[in-house]
C-alpha cells in the first residue's frame, strides 16, 4: 500500500475518532470509504483518466508481487532492464511511469498491465537468441501499452468489467485479485490490436537502434517450434505468432528498406564477463564532438562537451564551463544501483584550465522510483583545482563517522559540478566505480582492446597478414582505438590472437567471450576456439564456432560461451588453444572489431 492510501486511510480514521458510533460502526466507515475510493477510481481509468490508470497499476503491481516470484539474479535484471531503457523513450507514456520485472516463470511469455507496467518471463529470455528478438517483444508489449489496448478490452467486455468490479469490492481478496490478474495476464487482444502493437513496436525498436528484422526471426522461431497457433498454450499465449504476422513484419522491413538477417547481437552474458566498472562511458571515448551529447551522461546545467586536446587517458576528457559566471555547471553519471550495505572505491581524474577554477565531486541519492533524496559532496567539496591532472579518490560506504547510503536508496548518480564564482574550464576523465576490494578481472585474449601496436606498427597480440590489420584510432566503439581488418582480395581473411597455453585452463571450465563489432556494409564473420598440439598445428574438432553479422557504420556487441572440454583422446595431443576471427569479403571491405574479452 502506498503512502497516499495510508494518508486517507489515516484521515478517515481522524473523522472517526470524534464520532460517536461504535468501533465496529467506525470500520465500516473506513473500509467502506477505501472501497468507494477505489470504485471512482475504476470509473475514472474506464474514461481514460491517465491519473486512475496509475493508481490501478500500482495496485496491481501490489498483487502481482504476492502471486508471482520475481527474478533474483541482478544480471538477468540489469540485461533486460538495459534493452527497455533503450527502448523507453521511443514510446509515449502520457505521464505514466513504464517499468520492467522479470518474473521466474518456465513458460515464454511477456505481457502488459495498465500503468505501462511490462513483465516478462525467464523461460522467455532461453527461447530468444538476441538482444534484437528480446527488444522485439519488449516493443510489441510497449506499443500494447501506448495504445491503452487493456483499457479498450475492459470497456467492451461484460466479463472484464464483472471480474473488475468483483476485485474492486474485495479489496485484499487473494482469490478475486487473482483473477483479475490472469484475465490481464492473459487477455487476448484482437486481430487490429495485435497487427497496430507490431508495426508500432518494429517501427519503434528500429528508432531505438535495435534491428526490427529481429521481429521476423522471433515470430519464425515460435511457429516453427510449436506450429501456426497451435501447441502456443504456454508461448506467448495472450498473442500467438502466425504466418499472417511474420508477413506483416517482412512488409515492414520493405518499407523502411532493411534487408532480412538471422544472425543478430546478443549481449546478455557480456554483464558477467565484460569491466567492474560501474560507470558508463567513463572516459569520455564514447560521445560526440559535434551533437554535444555524451554517452552515459548527462548535463543538467552549464556547457560542457568532449576535448580532444587534453586527456589523462584515451583521447578524450569531458570539459565543463559555466554558462555565465554565479552560475554552476552540472554533469551527472548514469543511474548505479545501490543499497545499505554498498561499499564502492572510487577515483578519478581532474585538473582546471589554469588553476583558478573551482570544482566539486560528489553523489545524489534516488529513491526506487527514482526520486532524488539528497546530494552529498561526499568525495571532493567545491574547492579550487590544480591545473595538472591529479587523482582524485575516495571510498563510498557507511561509517560509524559518517552515513551515505539510507535505507531507502536504491540509486546514486555521479555528480560532476564547477564553479559557480569561477571562470575557464575544468576537465575530468578516467572514473572508476568499483565494489570495494574487487580486482578487475583479466582478459584471457591479450590485446583484445586493439589499442596497443609492436614496434613494426602491427596490433599487439595479435597474428596475421600486416596489410590485413590495422589499428584505427578514428573508428572505435570504448577506448580509443579498434582493429581494422581490410580485405585487399576477395576470400576469406582474418587474425589469430596468441595461443593460450591449456596448462591454464581447468578441464569443465565455462569461458565466455563478448566483443563489438562493424563494417563498411552488410558482412558475416565468425569466431572459432580450436586446439593446437605442440607443433601449433590445429586439432580436427573445435571446441567453438560462433557466427555474427555485422553492418555499415553501426557498433553492434554479442556474445558466446564454450566449455574447455578436452576428450580422453585429445588430452596428450592438445598443448594451446587459439582463438581465430575470420570473415569471408570482398576486395576492399572493411571489418572492426572493439574491446574483445574472454573470461
Amino acid at each position: 500500500m502506498n503512502k497516499s492510501r495510508y494518508a486517507i486511510i489515516i484521515f478517515l480514521m481522524m473523522l472517526a475518532c470524534n464520532s460517536p458510533a461504535s468501533a465496529k460502526n467506525v470500520l465500516a466507515q473506513i473500509l467502506g470509504a477505501y472501497q468507494t475510493y477505489q470504485e471512482v477510481n475504476m470509473t475514472l481509468w474506464l474514461v481514460g483518466d491517465v491519473g486512475a490508470e496509475k493508481r490501478f497499476g500500482k495496485e496491481l503491481q501490489f498483487w502481482m508481487g504476492l502471486t508471482q516470484k520475481p527474478e533474483k539474479d541482478p544480471k538477468i535484471n540489469a540485461y533486460v532492464k538495459g534493452i527497455f531503457d533503450r527502448l523507453l523513450p521511443h514510446f509515449k507514456d502520457r505521464g505514466m511511469k513504464y517499468d520492467i520485472r522479470v518474473i521466474r516463470e518456465s513458460s515464454a511469455n511477456a505481457f502488459v498491465i495498465p500503468g505501462g507496467h511490462v513483465y516478462v518471463h525467464s523461460g522467455l529470455l532461453d527461447m530468444v537468441d538476441s538482444d534484437d528478438e528480446l527488444a522485439a517483444v519488449i516493443s510489441h508489449e510497449l506499443g500494447h501499452a501506448e495504445r491503452r489496448h487493456s483499457l479498450a478490452n475492459f470497456r467492451a467486455s461484460t466479463v472484464a468489467m464483472a471480474i473488475l468490479d468483483k476485485a474492486v469490492k474485495n479489496k485484499r481478496d487473494r482469490e478475486t485479485w487473482g483473477a483479475l490478474l490472469g484475465y490481464l495476464t492473459l487477455m487476448k487482444f484482437s486481430r487490429k490490436q495485435e497487427d497496430e502493437a507490431d508495426d508500432i513496436g518494429q517501427m519503434r525498436l528500429a528508432r531505438a537502434g535495435f534491428n526490427p528484422a529481429a521481429q521476423v526471426t522471433l515470430w519464425e522461431k515460435f511457429l516453427k517450434k510449436h506450429g501456426d497457433t497451435k501447441g502456443l498454450q504456454q508461448y506467448l499465449s495472450s498473442h500467438p505468432p502466425s504466418s499472417e504476422r511474420v508477413q506483416n513484419a517482412r512488409n515492414n522491413l520493405a518499407k523502411m528498406n532493411v534487408a532480412e538477417q538471422r544472425v543478430f547481437a546478443n549481449t546478455r552474458q557480456i554483464m558477467t564477463i565484460e569491466r567492474t566498472n560501474l560507470i558508463n562511458n567513463n572516459s569520455f571515448e564514447a560521445a560526440s564532438t559535434t551533437t554535444g551529447l555524451i554517452q552515459g551522461w548527462e548535463i543538467t546545467e552549464g556547457n560542457a562537451g568532449v576535448s580532444d586536446r587534453a586527456a589523462s587517458s584515451g583521447r578524450r576528457a569531458l570539459q565543463m564551463w559555466p554558462a555565465q559566471r554565479q552560475v554552476a555547471t552540472r554533469v551527472l553519471s548514469d543511474f548505479i544501483a545501490v543499497n545499505e550495505a554498498s561499499d564502492f572505491a572510487f577515483s578519478i581524474w581532474a585538473r582546471s584550465e589554469n588553476g583558478q577554477q573551482n570544482a566539486a565531486v560528489g553523489v545524489e541519492l534516488y529513491d526506487a522510483n527514482r526520486r532524488l533524496r539528497n546530494r552529498i559532496w561526499a568525495i571532493r567539496p567545491s574547492a579550487l583545482l590544480g591545473a595538472g591532472w591529479q587523482k582524485i579518490e575516495a571510498r563510498l560506504v557507511n561509517t560509524k563517522e559518517k552515513r551515505l547510503f539510507a535505507a531507502n536508496n536504491a540509486f546514486m548518480r555521479i555528480v560532476l559540478q564547477t564553479g559557480p564564482f569561477s571562470e575557464g574550464s575544468v576537465l575530468f576523465d578516467d572514473l572508476s566505480l568499483r565494489p570495494f576490494l574487487t580486482p578487475e578481472p583479466a582478459n584471457l585474449l591479450a590485446g583484445g582492446d586493439f589499442e596497443r601496436a609492436d614496434p613494426d606498427g602491427k596490433p599487439e597480440g595479435i597474428n596475421g597478414p600486416n596489410n590485413l590489420l590495422s589499428i584505427d584510432y578514428e573508428k572505435f566503439n570504448t577506448g580509443y582505438a579498434s582493429l581494422r581488418l581490410k580485405a585487399t582480395a576477395s576470400g576469406e581473411s582474418g587474425f589469430a590472437f596468441a595461443p593460450l597455453a591449456s596448462q591454464n585452463l581447468k578441464a569443465g571450465q565455462q569461458i565466455a567471450c563478448s566483443f563489438f563489432f562493424q563494417a563498411d556494409r552488410q558482412q558475416k564473420g565468425m569466431v572459432v576456439v580450436e586446439m593446437l598440439d605442440a607443433n601449433q598445428k590445429t586439432l580436427a574438432r573445435r571446441l567453438a564456432q560462433y557466427e555474427f553479422e555485422a553492418v555499415a557504420d553501426r557498433w553492434q556487441a554479442t556474445s558466446f560461451s564454450w566449455k574447455f572440454d578436452i576428450q580422453k583422446e585429445e588430452e596428450a595431443l592438445v598443448k594451446a588453444i587459439q582463438v581465430r576471427v575470420a570473415a569471408n569479403m570482398a576486395v576492399g571491405a572493411s571489418l572492426w572489431l572493439d574491446t574483445m574479452v574472454m573470461r
